[in-house]
């Protein structure tokens, strides 16, 4: 059986005259050129050298190109930072537009654009950007604190409550649990400003329950405890900064306010002299340090009293807010005695025997400040030490009058002397009257 038939040798020709050349020859018998079998091969090789500079050489100008734009995109992004220090958001809303116009796929650039067009009150604007950062990321905690401000500028509170609590559960790429806590702090602010203590304290639990690492979050919690009518637990929240710090003379300061505001008035004095004592620049320690020792010394609920310090006390009280009512009649410009009536020589009789200001404006107080004064006139005799010492009993009313008067001129007269101040602290605190 006969084998496979064999293809003949391939048929190379002279490239210069066209001749064929023998099989393992050189060179052209007819020209005498040189010829070599690897030149197709040296050939390809430098074309596809060539071909792999030119592309390497494109994605060089590409990437020469990108970087350009980027840089150009963060000098203009750096200048709309700059434009939102110096409070000029429509400005900055234009930078962030061009950066944004050099990458537009920056989520950082479309964010910044957004919360300047919201700084400049461009409400429809700002949204629609938010809006379609929100769609993309549900979850992104910055982009939902923003949507949060948002709805706040527009008033709707439902909202903007919702994306307070996604920001605070939501993802952030940086420092995710100092951002939640800031966001919880935002909210409990939006909270109080919408008048919603319940709410407030809820939130401030929350965050006490978390525990902030950093101490001026700690100090922050107390002195919004303190805003929230929540003193007890803004007292723990200074005495974990006191722990670490002890010299703090912020958080004493806070201790001291919070321990005034339960009654406690040893407990304040102690931390306000602390405050003072680390701070003695604190103007507002030295004045809530005088309070509390005004109080100390005119109150006469305190334990260990005697009848005779009590029945001072009540006495000197009572003095106090006589004269109060009369002087702050007399800065609004009322009378307190009505005209042409027997009973008005009566009580004028009387204010000259208690040696109190005569009111002489033509202007009717209002009936709460007549029917005090009226009052006090009638008890002035048995509101005195020897009266109250003869009738232990008529302390309690004595002092729940002069609560009244400092109650009812406070909201009139808000300036007043610290002995009224003392008076008007122990109001609040009926728990410290006399029993």
């Amino acid at each position: 059986m006969s084998s496979v038939t064999k293809s003949p040798p391939a048929v190379i020709r002279c490239q210069t005259c066209g001749k064929e050349i023998p099989l393992g020859a050189d060179s052209c018998p007819a020209c005498g050129r040189h010829h070599s079998e690897s030149s197709p091969r040296l050939t390809l090789a430098i074309l596809l050298i060539l071909i792999f500079a030119g592309f390497a050489f494109t994605q060089y100008v590409v990437r020469l190109h990108r970087a350009t734009e980027a840089s150009l995109a963060k000098r203009w992004f750096n200048r709309g930072n700059q434009d939102m220090q110096a409070n000029l958001p429509s400005l900055a809303a234009e930078d962030y537009r061009t950066a944004l116009s050099y990458d537009r796929e920056n989520r950082q650039y479309t964010l910044s654009l957004a919360e300047a067009l919201l700084a400049a009150n461009r409400m429809n604007e700002a949204r629609s950007h938010l809006t379609s950062l929100w769609e993309e990321e549900p979850a992104s905690g910055e982009v939902n604190l923003a949507l949060a401000r948002l709805h706040v500028r527009r008033g709707d509170r439902a909202r903007a409550i919702g994306y307070y609590n996604n920001a605070i559960n939501g993802v952030w790429d940086e420092q995710p649990r100092q951002q939640r806590i800031a966001a919880r702090f935002e909210l409990v602010r939006y909270l109080m400003q919408q008048h919603d203590l319940a709410e407030a304290q809820a939130e401030l639990m929350a965050l006490q329950a978390d525990g902030p690492p950093d101490p001026s979050d700690q100090l922050l919690l107390g002195q919004m405890l303190l805003q929230a009518n929540d003193p007890k637990r803004a007292i723990d929240a200074y005495d974990i900064v006191l722990r670490n710090d002890p010299r703090n003379a912020d958080a004493w300061l806070g201790k001291g306010l919070a321990a005034l505001q339960i009654g406690d008035y040893l407990a304040a004095e102690r931390a306000l002299a602390t405050a003072l004592e680390h701070d003695p620049n604190s103007e507002q320690a030295r004045q809530q340090l005088d309070l509390v020792r005004e109080v100390l010394r005119i109150g006469p609920a305190f334990r260990g009293l005697s009848l005779a310090e009590r029945t001072q006390r009540v006495a000197e009280a009572f003095s106090a807010a006589l004269k109060r009512l009369t002087g702050c009649a007399a800065q609004q410009g009322y009378s307190l005695a009505a005209p042409n009536t027997a009973k008005a020589g009566a009580r004028a009789s009387a204010a000259k025997t208690m040696s109190l200001p005569t009111v002489e404006a033509t202007t009717p107080a209002p009936s709460n400040l007549q029917q005090l004064y009226s009052s006090g006139v009638q008890k002035q005799a048995s509101a005195t030490d020897a009266a109250l010492r003869r009738n232990p009993d008529a302390l309690e009313p004595t002092m729940q009058y002069v609560f009244e008067v400092e109650r009812t001129a406070a909201s009139i007269c808000p300036t007043m002397d610290l002995t009224d101040r003392a008076l008007l602290t122990l109001a609040q605190n009926e728990s410290e009257t006399v029993k």
